[in-house]
């Protein structure tokens, strides 16, 4: 059978072991020699210092760190409100793209309106033309009329001397008659 030993020692009380640290610093102001205990002493105090030095840094470092939680936190709201905006504007775009889409369309039809309108402006372009020759045609028209008129006049006068001809005619074939009446009858041949 093995034997059971104690890996841990009896707890010491509190003045046991400042006891045994005294007799400890006895001994090593003894052994470390004259003039050691000062100089270890003011270590401690230039420990101590800086140990103080120190804990005002600390202190310094637990206020920024209380601002920079601070900082985080209002960093944190405003990226959630930076991820709503986001968010609000993503959806934006997706109806802005929709929109672009319907209006694209609304050209594609534009475009063939316009291409139509050309083409009555060319028809236009076409009855303006015909206007135009209208306009000339109505004058030569109304020359037309005129010139029957004329003609119409010129006719009556025509008529006019037909008559007074056939008048005329009539009067020379009576004379025509009265000469070959009166002329001698012609010689006989033999």
């Amino acid at each position: 059978m093995s034997v059971v030993t104690r890996t841990v020692r009896n707890m010491a009380t509190t003045e046991e072991r400042v006891t045994d640290l005294e007799g400890r610093v006895n001994k090593l102001e003894v052994w470390a020699g004259p003039g050691q205990a000062e100089a270890l002493a003011e270590g401690q105090r230039a420990i101590r210092s800086t140990l103080r030095q120190l804990q005002a840094t600390t202190t310094t470092i637990q206020a920024d760190v209380t601002t920079l939680k601070a900082s985080v936190t209002t960093i944190q709201r405003t990226q959630d409100q930076h991820s709503r905006d986001l968010a609000a504007l993503t959806s934006d775009v997706t109806v802005l793209k929709t929109d672009v889409a319907g209006l694209k369309a609304d050209v594609t039809v534009l475009k063939t309106d316009v291409a139509g309108l050309k083409a009555d402006v060319v028809l236009k372009t076409d009855v303006a033309g015909l206007k135009a020759d209208v306009t000339v045609l109505k004058t030569d028209v109304a020359g037309l009329k005129a010139d029957v008129t004329v003609l119409k006049t010129d006719v009556a006068g025509l008529k006019a001397d037909v008559a007074e001809l056939k008048a005329d005619m009539t009067e020379v074939k009576g004379a025509l008659r009265e000469i070959l009446r009166r002329l001698p009858a012609p010689p006989v041949q033999d």
